[in-house]
């Protein structure tokens, strides 16, 4: 890694802070009136049950709502079975619009994710492994690090397929999930769980800080860097990030969680593993041969676990420091390769 040196920014950052029908009494009715009385009863009956039913499935309702006015993210035919392709459709709360956002997938059925399959989207068996399945809030649209694309309305008519495309702002590439109650869902959600899933969940909320153009970039950069010069902050995020987790680090070069040199993380409370013989899990740290050493975390984990990161390598415009990155590479050719995973003491 270079070493450049730009003004320490003035920016202050401020943070930021997913019934019942009462009973009808019965009377006795004349004989003749019988049979017409419990035809009402039954109607009535039938009518209390789906209105039931409706109210329930309204009760956890969460419909992902496309950029074009009125239609939203549909499971086609509601046919729940792997491989099912997603389109879009008029908004009707029916359950092939019911989705749940949970982590980074989007699942809709209990056991099916919102996947990529080529260039199209899918259902898919729910898989904590797959990185098609990893979705990020990208501005106003739904990023997959694994093709580098964003989840896209081909077209503007029921039916329309959803397919994946290079992320912009149009509406076709901009989503809302909404809640039965109006709210406006955001992944990850609430952050909860054990020490790497807390450090993973963090990652993404400052990925979608970042992503979303409402936060200034100098403010955050100077959040993650501790109000430090210039520096390529791959390691400031990390120690950043585990701070906000609740497990700050100590020790190191500035005895405190701005740690800003890749090569210290190791010395921060992590045990090494060697890439083959192990299988990360999110809040996992990467380790990789750039020069000077980069460090990533592990959001989603498994065989081809997906990375958050500060990218030296890609200058912000707004900063003229790194980018932040996310994406599922272990190897950038002759610029370096994962060398090994850091995983907390405590386990994650």
């Amino acid at each position: 890694m270079t070493n450049k040196q730009k003004q320490k920014s003035q920016f202050i950052y401020y943070r930021p802070g997913g019934q019942t029908r009462p009973p009808v009494s019965r009377q006795k009715q004349p004989k003749r009136h019988y049979g017409w009385f419990i035809a009402i009863v039954v109607l009535g009956l039938t009518g209390f049950l789906l209105t039931r039913s409706e109210g329930h499935a309204l009760s956890t309702y969460e419909e992902v709502r496309s950029g074009i006015s009125g239609y939203c993210l549909d499971n086609l035919h509601n046919k729940t079975i792997s491989g099912n392709e997603v389109d879009i459709w008029k908004c009707n709360k029916s359950p092939a619009q019911n989705w749940n956002l949970s982590g980074n997938t989007i699942s809709i059925d209990g056991s099916y994710c919102l996947a990529v399959d080529k260039q199209h989207a899918i259902i898919a068996n729910c898989s904590s492994t797959a990185p098609t399945q990893v979705w990020l809030e990208d501005g106003s649209g739904l990023l997959n690090p694994d093709s580098g694309k964003c989840l896209n309305a081909a077209g503007h008519n029921d039916g329309s397929p959803v397919t994946i495309a290079a992320c912009s702002s149009s509406d076709n590439l901009s989503w809302t999930a909404v809640s039965s109650s109006g709210k406006t869902i955001t992944l990850p959600g609430t952050c909860h769980g054990s020490e790497g899933q807390k450090v993973a969940c963090y990652a993404e909320q400052e990925w979608a800080n970042w992503q979303s153009g409402v936060y200034s970039h100098p403010a955050l950069l100077t959040s993650y860097t501790d109000g430090a010069a210039y520096e390529e902050w791959c390691a400031d995020f990390v120690s950043y990030i585990y701070k906000e987790a609740g497990y700050p680090f100590s020790g190191g070069e500035t005895n405190g969680w701005d740690e800003n040199n890749a090569n210290n993380i190791q010395n921060m409370g992590f045990t090494i593993h060697q890439p083959d013989n192990y299988t990360p899990k999110p809040g996992d740290v990467g380790y990789f041969s750039y020069n000077g050493g980069h460090v990533e975390i592990v959001v989603s984990g498994g065989p081809h676990p997906t990375f958050i990161y500060g990218d030296s390598h890609v200058t912000d415009p707004t900063t003229n420091n790194g980018d932040m990155a996310a994406n599922t590479m272990l190897s950038d050719g002759s610029a370096g390769e994962l060398i090994y995973y850091m995983s907390p003491t405590a386990g994650s």
